[in-house]
C-alpha cells in the first residue's frame, strides 16, 4: 500500500493549497480482501488511467508486481476516478 499512498500524496493532495485527504479503508467479504486508498485530489486524465493501468508507473507497476507474485491470477488491481469527484 505504500506506494499507493505515496502517489496520493504527492499527485494528489500536495498540489494542491486546500487541505488534502487521504482515506485508506480495508474490508473483508466471501474470503477476498478488498483495499481501498481514496484522495480528494482532481482525478485523472483518462489517458493517465490506461497509462497507469498497464503498469507505467513505478509504484504501481511494483504494486502490480508484487500482488502478482503473491497472489498470482487471484488479484485485482484498479485505478479510477471516483464519479462523485469533490465528495469530500
Amino acid at each position: 500500500m505504500q506506494p499507493i499512498v505515496e502517489n496520493a500524496m504527492r499527485h494528489a493532495v500536495a498540489t494542491h493549497a486546500h487541505a488534502g485527504r487521504i482515506e485508506i479503508t480495508a474490508v473483508a467479504r466471501n474470503g477476498c480482501l478488498r483495499i481501498q486508498v481514496k484522495d480528494n485530489g482532481p482525478g485523472l486524465a483518462i489517458n493517465q488511467i490506461l497509462v497507469n493501468q498497464i503498469g507505467k508507473g513505478v509504484g504501481l507497476s511494483n504494486t502490480k508486481a508484487r500482488l502478482e507474485r503473491l497472489y498470482g491470477t487471484e488479484h485485482l488491481l484498479e485505478l479510477a476516478n471516483d464519479p462523485r469527484a469533490g465528495w469530500w
